[in-house]
């Protein structure tokens, strides 16, 4: 998007080859796609590939996407844990300079570790990851403060809390200054059905970018649940001089 930097989450809920044209014409500087095939598996055939792609996962039906429709270079950082899953470390080289994990929190064998508890084990491993730069911390957490078991280990509010000392904040919650658990927009619908709304994608932008934000918007029900359970997330930052750190 011209003169704003973009940054969005979604899961697609499979079949993004069909999908992607809905997440371009957002124009995303940044997109982070969950339950996207490998990008083997996509022609782009409609047009307006991304620019830039790196995906992640075991199945080549379902994995991680991080994709860029903008002007940014992107690289896997050598930390990659791939026993997390998912949470994946990616340095944006230019013409910005700032850190995203990535994530599409999914089960375990051990049910301590399910979902929020990927997340948490993700913070801990890139701790020194996210305090180099500016780090934006994203995705489809498969949590939220009313649905998270108080075993797990990492639960949300201990997620939340985490990601607070690390200097970050829930961009929805700070523009929309409703409280984590009371949120008045979904980003999941189970079954696609509007009476069972979730909010359990987030995303994690640096305190000090917060100056910077202009707009954080979620995708409306329809038309978005013709093609997915879940809704985007995205926020828009005021442009910054080029090769410098947002």
């Amino acid at each position: 998007m011209e003169n704003t930097l973009r940054i969005l989450t979604w899961n697609c809920q499979g079949a993004f080859r069909k999908k992607y044209p809905r997440v371009a014409e957002l124009a995303p500087d940044v997109a982070v796609i969950q339950e996207c095939e490998h990008l083997d598996r996509i022609s782009w055939k409609q047009g307006n590939p991304p620019r830039a792609m790196l995906w992640f996962g075991e199945s080549p039906t379902r994995g991680l996407g991080v994709l860029s429709w903008g002007e940014l270079e992107l690289r896997t950082a050598e930390v990659y844990d791939r026993s997390i899953r998912h949470c994946v470390p990616v340095e944006v080289c230019a013409p910005y300079a700032f850190h995203i994990v990535a994530v599409w929190a999914k089960g375990h064998t051990d049910s301590r570790l399910s979902y929020s508890g990927q997340v948490y084990q993700g913070i801990a491993a890139y701790r020194n990851f996210i305090l180099e730069t500016d780090t934006v911390f994203l995705g489809d957490f498969n949590s939220n403060l009313n649905s998270t078991p108080s075993t797990r280990i990492g639960n949300h509010v201990t997620l939340n809390n985490a990601l607070r000392d690390l200097g970050m904040i829930s961009a929805y919650h700070y523009a929309f200054q409703e409280p984590q658990g009371r949120e008045r927009q979904a980003t999941y619908y189970q079954g696609r059905r509007l009476e069972r709304p979730y909010h359990i994608d987030y995303l994690y932008i640096p305190t000090r970018w917060m100056r910077r934000l202009r707009r954080v918007g979620v995708g409306a029900p329809r038309p978005w649940l013709e093609h997915s359970d879940h809704c985007p997330l995205w926020v828009d930052f005021a442009p910054v001089a080029r090769d410098h750190v947002v």
